[in-house]
């Protein structure tokens, strides 16, 4: 795989629209028993590689919340939606325990890092409760699902970037993170799909969609991490040339989503330290 290809997924015009039901009959669940553990173990991570394995590990797990945001607003009507997102949120929980198993197989400690999260104006929404939250999307309405979506596949492209750093960090992880952007592949094409309808259809599905943008926390869920390892995940993913690179691959993709032009350079100044 070509670097950034993970990002994007080619749906030819005879593939139709995005089978949900096939999707959650062949949910990838425990990952435990097809991975090399002992291999693994035995070829070890280094502490930089093992930081970013946390990390990665503790996003996942943020889905739950993240479902809980989601669901307090008119998101949770939009049964084709609210379908995709339970086998999504069975998906990402089991790549969490996946990630968790390399740390235990080669030694380094699984608990989370402890620290005072990075405070900015522009994510205050990003920390709103449950009860905020559903009183501002009740406000936004049904076009505000465009937004989640949107967001959600922005979210899925950064850390589809991460994973794929992870495999440059340590060879030893290159079929856990081969695993790893086969499963988001198919979210990626079911955020891309809904993104893009959706978008096309509505101005205010677009407004709503840029200011959320602008307004997020990337990776999604890194808002409640430590000030400390969002700026290791930023300086490791899209420090440097090539990380930089990574970031406008990204910025790019956004850029030709409709309607998303003006917010691409934000996104971008986001995710380069």
């Amino acid at each position: 795989m070509a670097p950034g290809d993970e990002l994007t997924v080619a749906v030819g015009p005879d593939e139709g629209r995005f089978d949900v039901r096939e999707f959650a009959r062949t949910a990838r669940g425990s990952h435990r028993d097809d991975l090399d553990l002992e291999s693994i173990g035995t070829a070890g991570l280094d502490a930089e590689a093992a930081r970013l394995v946390r990390i990665l590990r503790d996003l996942e797990r943020s889905t739950l919340q993240r479902m809980r945001n989601l669901l307090v607003t008119a998101t949770h009507k939009d049964a084709r939606v609210t379908a995709f997102l339970t086998t999504w949120a069975f998906e990402k929980f089991w790549i969490a325990d996946a990630l968790e198993a390399v740390l235990e197989a080669t030694g380094h400690h699984a608990e989370s890092t402890s620290g005072a999260p990075r405070r900015t104006a522009a994510e205050r929404a990003e920390r709103r409760g449950p009860v905020r939250r559903a009183i501002a999307g009740n406000l936004a309405g049904v076009k505000l699902v465009a937004a989640h979506v949107t967001t959600g596949l922005i979210d899925e492209w950064v850390t589809s970037a991460a994973y794929q750093r992870l495999a440059e960090l340590a060879e030893s992880l290159e079929s856990v993170v081969a695993t790893v952007l086969e499963i988001k592949q198919r979210h990626i094409r079911f955020l891309s799909e809904e993104a893009n309808r959706r978008l096309v259809e509505s101005s205010r599905a677009r407004r709503l969609s840029r200011r959320a943008v602008l307004q997020a926390a990337w990776p999604v869920g890194a808002v409640e991490q430590p000030a400390s390892e969002r700026d290791y995940l930023e300086r490791t993913v899209f420090g440097g040339s090539v990380g930089r690179a990574a970031a406008s691959r990204i910025s790019d993709l956004v850029a030709a989503l409709p309607g998303l032009t003006p917010v691409a350079p934000t996104l971008t100044a986001r995710l380069v330290p």
